[in-house]
C-alpha cells in the first residue's frame, strides 16, 4: 500500500512540473538535424511582404551582435518587408515576479515590457539577438522573455531568427543561447525557427565585419 501511495504522488508530482513544451508534444514534429526549423504546429505561410521585429539586447551599442542585426535588417528590407529593430536596453523591462500569474495586476503594470510584447504580438517575424554572456543571453532580454508568460496563444505561427556573438571562436560558446531561445518558441503555438546566425571569435566592436556571419545575416534577412 505505501509503495503504491509513493508511486501515484511521484505520477502526480512529474505531471505538475511537465514543461510548456511537453503541453504540444503531441502535436510537434521536428527534423533531425540540427538547427533545422521546427514545425510546433502546421501553419500557412504568409505571402508577400511582412512584418519584422528586431529585438538587439546588447548593451553595447553599435556591439558585434547589434551589427549583425542591422545587416539583417538591410537584407529584410531590400525585398519589400517592414522591419521595426529595438534595442531593449532603451526600455524599462522589470522582472518577472509573483504578481504576474494575475492578469489583471500584470496588464496594469507601467514599464515598457507590455509595449514590446504588443509588438511581439503585431509581428509576423521575431529576431532573438544576444551577444553571450557566461554561456547565456542577457539578462535584459531574458527578463523580457519572462514577461511574456501568460501571452503565449497571442505570441501564437510566429516566425523566429536566432542572432548571437562570442568573444569565443568554438561555436558551441553560443549553444546555450540558442537552446533558451529554442525554449521559449517551443512554448509558444505554431512557432517556426527560420535561422540561426553565429558570430563566435568576435570580442571588439568591429570584429565582426569581416566574420562570414555578416553575409549570413544579410541573405537570412532577404529570405524572410
Amino acid at each position: 500500500m505505501r509503495n503504491t501511495f509513493l508511486a501515484i504522488c511521484t505520477a502526480v508530482f512529474a505531471m505538475t512540473f511537465v514543461g510548456c513544451g511537453e503541453k504540444n508534444k503531441e502535436d510537434a514534429t521536428s527534423e533531425p538535424q540540427k538547427e533545422k526549423a521546427i514545425m510546433v504546429q502546421p501553419r500557412v505561410e504568409k505571402e508577400g511582404p511582412k512584418s519584422v521585429l528586431i529585438l538587439s539586447s546588447s548593451p553595447r551599442r553599435g556591439g558585434n551582435s547589434e551589427v549583425l542585426c542591422a545587416q539583417f535588417k538591410k537584407g529584410a528590407e531590400e525585398v519589400g518587408n517592414t522591419v521595426e529593430m529595438l534595442n531593449i536596453n532603451d526600455y524599462s523591462i522589470r522582472y518577472f515576479d509573483q504578481k504576474e500569474y494575475d492578469r489583471a495586476a500584470s496588464a496594469a503594470e507601467t514599464d515598457d515590457a507590455a509595449m514590446i510584447i504588443a509588438k511581439m504580438k503585431s509581428a509576423d517575424v521575431i529576431v532573438l539577438s544576444s551577444p553571450v554572456y557566461f554561456y547565456n543571453m542577457t539578462a535584459q532580454l531574458k527578463a523580457l522573455i519572462d514577461r511574456t508568460y501568460g501571452h503565449e496563444k497571442d505570441l501564437r505561427e510566429k516566425e523566429f531568427f536566432y542572432i548571437s556573438t562570442s568573444t569565443d571562436r568554438d561555436e558551441e560558446a553560443t549553444d546555450g543561447v540558442f537552446e533558451a531561445f529554442h525554449g521559449f518558441a517551443r512554448c509558444l503555438y505554431g512557432s517556426v525557427e527560420r535561422g540561426v546566425i553565429r558570430g563566435n571569435g568576435a570580442r571588439n566592436r568591429g570584429d565582426i565585419d569581416n566574420h562570414p556571419a555578416m553575409q549570413l545575416a544579410y541573405e537570412m534577412g532577404k529570405s524572410v
